[in-house]
């Protein structure tokens, strides 16, 4: 079957100024292959090129370009993967003579920058690791950042808790997390840095880990294969600690240990790839010491390594740097200490966004359980069934970041009962008032008029924030501290149009709800929360503003700040 015109793509190469057709394209199996020469200036001589097109070209194999440009010879140069191709990126286009005329003038590029002016790239990439399953499992270890300056050739045991069992590659897959490491040499436990929900996870495995320092692989890109490729790098003293470890778990032989390497990639950066052995397959072995006259020393042993596979495992930097790298708030609000009120539809979309977003410290409060027609349009699970929502909540929010600590703010029922039995009391107005101020910002979510009305008559520092929907979600309120009340009551009452019929009723002698789904909350949510994150990020004052839905088209969102 063939995927493509030969004769056309002969022809459109043929005709690129700086190619040298060598073998014309023909048909190998699904592929078409041919060779080429290039020749540009700069070039001592020409550099040619196995090229292999791929059936579905020109339009790409899911994440890469259809095209390969071989030269096993360029693999020391910079974006050369391990088979020799040229790693290159190109526009979209259908069009089979732009592609391919695209596609050779990105492998012109490639040489001017790399191979000719030996260019590097201001970006670090990682090497390329081949990471396979074990026994048909694959196995996962999670790090992030320590208060700790490891130094070359230090050695110990790494402390691993498990996170959950998934699948990976349509395979099952072990997923740990790097909770401490304990050098062999020193009284001290150097603790990762998450936070504290999953550092107070129970220990369960352990693993063996050695600080290179240097990088183990070849041309700084392809990790070592072999565990002789590490006889460089791996202290005598290591090797013995090993030999040792393997004595003292002999009833233990079948199971897996993996031994983690450290090395430094950028700004002095630590990055730990991990291999997973069996205990009784440790890739050592113990040779007698011979002195220079050549004479074994009496119960004198070495441990050496032995010419066998390394079997990579899969390692991932999860700190906050990398985990939160493609986009948080900014760091006014992802580090300050936020309180929310109310965790209902508005308020658990609000907190799951800040977690999102890169928050470390939130705590929430609210009295309620959260109902199966609850979860429509909140951000509840069903699967959970009936839950206090704050306990759900934090559940949830846990989840989503390793590096957010989550809380209850004192008892649920503060600010719904005490808040507003005793707000004309002085000395518990105090209270509150010191309650609430040890937050920087705190985020009214309850719909309460009534709180809302006792917050509003406290002396805060902190800053306020209220949110409200109308029904139907047609407009959303944010006001901020001082004169929340008056502002959104006048909203609510003599500005939006607020449907006060329209409710939702449910069944039994319940209180009447605004009717909203989750796409219309969460729209004007995360519109308010972006206009937000601008004004501190910015330092813009923090007006009053609402959010209206445009009900002819149901598309305009209409921005009035006050």
């Amino acid at each position: 079957m063939g995927f493509h015109n030969i004769e056309e793509i002969n022809n459109i190469v043929s005709t690129i100024p700086f190619i040298d057709v060598l073998e014309e394209f023909k048909q190998v199996g699904i592929f078409l292959e041919g060779k080429t020469s290039v020749n540009l200036e700069g070039l001592n001589e020409s550099l040619n090129f196995d090229v292999q097109i791929f059936p579905q070209y020109p339009l790409k194999s899911h994440d890469s370009e259809a095209i390969k440009f071989i030269n096993k010879d360029l693999i020391p140069y910079n974006h050369v993967m391990g088979d020799g191709s040229i790693c290159i990126h190109t526009l979209h286009s259908p069009k089979l003579k732009q592609k391919l005329l695209a596609d050779f003038e990105s492998l012109k590029a490639w040489i001017e920058k790399y191979y000719i002016n030996k260019n590097i790239d201001s970006h670090y990439e990682h090497i390329i690791i081949n990471e396979q399953p074990f026994d048909d499992i694959y196995y996962s270890y999670q790090f992030t950042d320590v208060d700790y300056s490891f130094s070359k050739g230090e050695f110990g045991q790494v402390d691993l808790t498990p996170l959950s069992i998934g699948v990976y590659k349509k395979k099952p897959i072990s997923n740990f997390l790097i909770k401490s490491f304990q050098p062999l040499k020193k009284t001290i436990k150097i603790n990762s840095k998450w936070s504290e929900y999953y550092m107070n996870f129970e220990v369960k495995n352990i693993g063996l880990f050695l600080f290179l320092e240097d990088v183990p692989a070849f041309h700084n890109r392809f990790a070592f294969s072999n565990w002789l490729e590490l006889e460089n790098y791996i202290p005598t003293d290591f090797l013995q600690f090993l030999n040792d470890f393997q004595k003292r778990n002999k009833k233990n032989k079948n199971t897996f240990l993996p031994i983690f390497f450290g090395y430094k990639t950028v700004e002095n950066e630590i990055h730990w790839i991990s291999t997973l052995v069996k205990i009784n397959e440790i890739p050592t072995i113990g040779i007698p010491v011979i002195d220079s006259k050549g004479v074994k020393l009496k119960g004198q042993w070495e441990s050496k390594l032995i010419n066998r596979k390394i079997n990579w495992a899969i390692t991932r930097n999860s700190s906050y740097k990398y985990l939160f790298g493609r986009g948080t708030f900014c760091d006014k609000i992802t580090n300050a200490r936020i309180l929310i009120i109310g965790v209902g539809a508005i308020g658990s979309m609000v907190a799951k966004t800040l977690v999102k977003c890169g928050a470390k410290n939130i705590s929430i409060v609210d009295y309620d359980v959260k109902e199966p027609e609850n979860v429509c349009r909140s951000e509840y699970n069903f699967s959970n069934g009936l839950y206090d929502k704050t306990f759900e909540l934090i559940k949830m929010l846990q989840e989503n970041s390793p590096f957010v600590n989550v809380n209850f703010h004192n008892n649920n029922e503060y600010f719904e009962s005490f808040i507003k039995a005793f707000h004309k009391d002085k000395e518990a107005k105090k209270e509150y008032e010191k309650s609430l101020n040890q937050f920087d910002i705190v985020f009214n979510c309850s719909t309460d008029s009534d709180l809302m009305f006792v917050l509003d008559q406290l002396k805060l520092s902190t800053d306020l924030v209220n949110l409200s929907i109308t029904n139907h979600a047609k407009d959303l309120v944010c006001a901020f501290y001082p004169n929340i009340y008056n502002y959104v009551q006048n909203q609510f009452i003599n500005i939006l149009d607020n449907d006060v019929d329209d409710l939702y009723n449910p069944t039994g002698c319940w209180s009447p709800t605004f009717k909203a789904s989750y796409n219309d909350i969460s729209l004007l949510t995360q519109y308010a929360l972006k206009e937000i994150n601008r004004k501190y990020e910015e330092n813009k004052p923090k007006d009053n503003f609402t959010l209206s839905i445009n009900s002819e088209n149901n598309t305009n969102i209409k921005f009035t700040q006050y």
